[in-house]
Parts: structure tokens; C-alpha cells; sequence
């Protein structure tokens, strides 16, 4: 089964130091660590997808630069909706083009420049659960895709 959903139908709130992932009529929760790690997964997915896509590097800098949340104009592609309550488990990968995220039997598939979208969401809905739940210490996550330079120069070229 597979659904092109409306701005409407996706979004990403707080409750109080949990952030609540919104697709469609199902839910995820997710910790504020967790909504940290979700983004900045969607965001190095984002990168892979947009030189796959052909996105020059100005542009992908371009998309970098939306920190702030954004509206989400076009539809999401959601495949394997479960009736039940999704689990905790997620994940976020490239496929081709597109960037995939997973959380419990339900995937939805974005543009790279919505991906980065949503990761700006996340990364907001992380940052006010964490001041709600008091939290006021900083960590710092470094994260990348380490691949071969000359698939990078092949990709980019495109």
C-alpha cells in the first residue's frame, strides 16, 4: 500500500520532553536524543540523495542553511502502514534520490530538500522537548558517510 500524503498529514509536536512523530493517522515518540540522532541522519541521507539527484554543491549548501522550520509544500510517499502501534525502532537511509525513514512497519520517502525539511523539524521539536524535560547540558555528535573520493567526483559531476 502506498499514499501521497498533504502538508496536513505530516508533522512533528512536543509533549513536554518527547518529541511525537505525526504521518498520516499513526504516531511515533521519540526521546529528544533520539530526535537529535533522527535528524541529523536525515540530513546526511539528504546530502547522499541530492548528489545522486544531481543537485549542485551551491544548492545542497543551500539546503544546509534551513535551519528554521519550513513549510513542506508537496506530498510524502508512505509505503507498509501498520494498523498496530508503531515501535520505537527507525532508521534513515538514501534510496537513489530519495531519502527513506522508517520507524516501526511505516516508511515514508522525501525529496532530499523535504528531508531537510523534516530534520529541521526534528532538530526544533528535539531542542524544545530538551528544554522542557530541564536539560541544559551540550553535547556535541559528529557524524558523515565516509566513501571513495572518486565516487563522490563521479557523482557530483553529474
Amino acid at each position: 500500500m502506498s499514499e501521497v500524503l498533504k502538508r496536513e498529514d505530516l508533522s512533528v509536536d512536543v509533549e513536554f520532553d518527547v518529541v511525537v512523530f505525526r504521518v498520516a493517522d499513526h504516531l511515533a515518540r521519540f526521546s529528544y536524543p533520539t530526535a537529535f540522532m533522527i535528524a541529523q541522519r536525515l540530513r546526511l541521507s539528504a546530502g547522499v540523495a541530492a548528489r545522486v539527484a544531481g543537485v549542485t554543491q551551491e544548492e545542497r549548501r543551500d539546503m544546509k542553511r534551513q535551519d528554521a522550520p519550513h513549510e513542506l509544500n508537496a506530498g510524502v510517499q508512505i509505503t507498509n502502514l501498520s494498523n498496530g502501534k508503531p515501535e520505537l525502532r527507525w532508521d534513515a537511509w538514501p534510496e537513489g534520490a530519495l531519502v527513506a525513514f522508517q520507524f516501526g512497519n511505516t516508511t515514508a520517502r522525501w525529496e532530499a530538500d523535504k528531508a531537510m525539511i523534516v530534520a529541521a523539524w526534528f532538530r526544533e521539536g528535539g531542542r524544545q522537548a530538551k528544554h522542557n524535560a530541564g536539560d541544559t547540558s551540550q553535547t556535541i555528535r559528529v557524524a558523515g558517510i565516509l566513501t571513495d573520493a572518486n565516487e563522490n567526483a563521479r557523482l557530483a559531476r553529474r
